[in-house]
């Protein structure tokens, strides 16, 4: 029998409803909440965040609103880059998650979106990508770090406030790279300073580009773009002798460290949204507790991982949906400083950004701080401002010298427990300053004995204060390590799984067969006979299968599906594994059963770039020097040669395409400058034939600044 879609999506919220009732007690009965991460098993999400939790979990976990104590745990689901990142999405759904970490880049986020808009809690991504949060619809996509613009303004700030800077060059290294440009490029336009900016293309090499740098003679070359093509652009200018300034937004990327020579990384200038060299108290006993916890230096994404699970601990303790909690939170105290998203817009929870300077070393040094436009000082705490004159604080009295060993509590609760580990079962809970008189301890002293309610119990050492000898105290044995009750077997089975999937070409080319790379793996353990893979692709609807003869438990395969798609446009499909049911999976075999692809078919890019034209101007689309397209004079954009113009709607640069391009919208012959406010999207007919579409970037006096692409046809 076919599979029918429905009694998937009936089973779903069945097994979400066991699943969270089996999570929310451990083996001592204390509640738990799930928290999900889309990142690596050791990436920086998943380090920061579990920093965090076992800090809360060893103070006794968070507290609800009725004053419950749960315990926080994570559910880490690797995404290879996002290419398995809807397998993870499907995975932490069914796992009842109260919210999501991750994914790291803007990339992940926005090219998955509708995949990361199917998960029902909040989700808090690292990603700094301006478009994030506006193209979010749901309205629970958070992000936890500053955004490229303001970080970019930052910049902006201090080369021309802080070091008088006005001749500035800004260097786009990729097409990636335009936002961050763009932002920069709007601040310093702000301050009064118009940055003088250099494409590096396929028809330019880095030499020649350093030495059209050299040439211009600007006290900073501010870089954007991979960390591949600026390291070879430094290392280009510094050979050829020039000794002016520069500035990377991604400086403090390993790529870029490791491939430049040490000497030549000092003075380079960045921004972040944390950096581990920040003086402030705050700051300090992160990296101390973080580096000792795994042997490494954290960085942003992990300061912001630790932040986005302290918002979560204060949201939970309040009464309402977390979503709406997380949203009302107001100057809370992070690793990157005061946390307002109350203050901030949707979606954001931090404007906090540090402009470093490397030293000879490559360390980043904090040179300014900033929270959105505000300046704050470098090496103090950026806490709440104070509303109320504190009352003088009281000369405490003189206490007694404690004898022997004594224990102060210095968690807001730590849990007692029945003997030194965590497997142990807890016998209750002691709260902040309280004091115990000790009576022993294990052979290492990481564990102390207490007298508590009638009997011997346990408490962690790490977290707690001790005074006197502790070499003094008697070693006392532990109580035997519980037996959890044994786990009902039940045979093997095969489980069929897609893990990944990819289209090549990628966009698919209309007209031109594709093949979508289908990986299929049995996680079960036990073989699977014959069965099939499918899908049906959008936008012509065709059916395309692969059969796959067997497979043992632990293999994969690559099952290819082809087709020939005629419509541009972006489009998602689901494919199905056994097309049929002809494996028995046994109970919930249908969990795994489908694998969401997001692809894009449009036509082939002649040239895109990005080009400022002053009045009189003309810009040719193909480049090819034969005749342009656009002109500018000021108050116009107007077609040149026969070329059409036309404004597209409810479009940006990453969902347009080339069907949308077409005459019934493009016919006019000019579009008069009140029409062009900045994120305009003006289709072009060119005067060669082609289609191709200009976006409005900034209107700066009587110039235009603008980015463009065109089509083959």
């Amino acid at each position: 029998m076919q599979r029918k879609p429905s009694s998937f999506l009936t089973i779903l919220p069945i097994l979400a409803t066991i699943l969270l009732a089996l999570s929310t007690f451990q083996a001592q009965g204390q509640a738990t909440f799930r928290i999900g991460v889309l990142d690596e098993i050791d990436g920086p999400i998943t380090k920061g965040a579990q920093l965090a939790i076992d800090e809360i979990n060893a103070a006794g976990g968070a507290r609800g609103a009725d004053g419950t104590l749960f315990q926080l745990e994570l559910i880490i689901q690797p995404t290879n880059n996002g290419q398995n990142l809807p397998t993870a999405v499907a995975n932490l759904n069914q796992a009842s998650v109260i919210a999501v970490l991750g994914p790291a880049t803007t990339e992940e986020v926005l090219s998955n979106l509708p995949t990361l808009q199917t998960i029902t809690s909040p989700v808090l991504t690292p990603a700094i990508g301006d478009t994030i949060t506006t193209s979010d619809a749901s309205g629970r996509i958070f992000r936890s770090r500053a955004a490229e613009a303001l970080q970019g303004r930052a910049l902006a700030n201090y080369l021309i406030g802080d070091l008088g800077i006005r001749n500035i060059a800004t260097i786009q290294l990729d097409l990636e790279s335009t936002a961050a440009v763009i932002g920069f490029s709007n601040a310093t336009t702000t301050l009064g300073v118009a940055p003088r900016t250099f494409l590096f293309d396929t028809n330019t090499s880095i030499d020649t580009l350093a030495r059209n740098v050299q040439q211009s003679n600007p006290q900073i070359a501010t870089l954007f773009g991979s960390p591949e093509n600026a390291s070879q652009l430094v290392t280009a200018l510094r050979s050829i002798g020039w000794q002016g300034r520069i500035a990377y937004n991604r400086a403090e990327d390993d790529a870029f460290k490791e491939a430049i020579a040490t000497g030549d990384l000092n003075g380079i200038l960045s921004t972040t949204t944390w950096a581990f060299t920040s003086a402030d108290q705050t700051s300090d006993e992160f990296l101390g507790n973080f580096t000792r916890q795994f042997g490494e230096i954290p960085g942003a994404v992990e300061a912001a991982a630790y932040d986005s699970i302290q918002l979560l601990a204060t949201a939970i303790n309040r009464p309402g949906e977390l979503r709406a909690n997380l949203a009302a939170l107001n100057n809370i105290n992070g690793v990157q400083g005061t946390l307002a998203p109350a203050q901030l817009g949707r979606g954001e929870t931090s404007n906090n950004v540090f402009v470093t300077q490397m030293n000879q070393y490559g360390a980043p040094i904090v040179v300014a701080r900033f929270a959105g436009a505000q300046r704050l000082p470098v090496g103090t705490p950026i806490m709440p401002v104070a509303t109320s004159t504190p009352l003088p604080t009281p000369t405490p009295a003189a206490t007694a010298t404690p004898e022997g060993v004594v224990a102060t509590i210095r968690s807001n609760f730590q849990n007692v427990r029945s003997g030194p580990s965590t497997d142990f079962d807890i016998l209750g809970q002691l709260p902040r300053g309280t004091q115990v008189q000790v009576i022993g301890a294990n052979i290492d002293l990481s564990w102390i004995v207490i007298e508590f309610r009638g009997q011997q119990a346990w408490l962690s050492r790490s977290i707690l204060d001790t005074f006197g000898d502790l070499n003094s105290l008697p070693i006392i044995q532990s109580p035997p390590t519980p037996t959890p009750p044994p786990t009902p077997t039940t045979p093997p089975v095969p489980d069929i799984v897609i893990d990944t999937a990819v289209v090549a070409p990628s966009p698919i080319i209309p007209g031109q067969q594709f093949i979508a790379s289908v990986t299929v793996r049995n996680a079960g353990g036990a073989p699977a006979g014959q069965f099939a893979v499918a899908a049906t692709f959008p936008p012509n609807d065709v059916f395309s299968s692969a059969v796959i003869s067997g497979l043992g438990p632990g293999q994969s395969t690559i099952a290819n599906l082809s087709a020939t798609l005629t419509n541009t446009g972006i489009y998602t499909v689901i494919l199905v594994a056994d097309l049929n049911n002809t494996v028995n999976e046994g109970p919930g075999e249908n969990n795994n059963a489908s694998f969401v692809l997001n692809y894009t078919i449009d036509k082939p890019i002649i040239r895109q770039g990005n080009q400022t034209l002053n009045p009189g101007d003309t810009l040719d689309l193909e480049g090819n020097a034969v005749q342009g397209d656009v002109s500018w004079d000021g108050n116009a954009l107007n077609g040149a040669f026969g070329a059409q113009l036309g404004i597209i709607p409810n479009v940006d640069i990453n969902t347009i395409h080339w069907d949308l391009i077409n005459p019934g919208l493009v016919n006019r012959n000019s579009i008069p400058r009140a029409e062009l406010p900045p994120g305009t999207m003006v289709g072009v007919l060119t005067a060669d034939g082609n289609r191709g579409f200009i976006r409005v970037e900034s209107l700066p006096n009587n110039q235009i600044a603008t980015i463009f692409r065109v089509y083959q046809n």
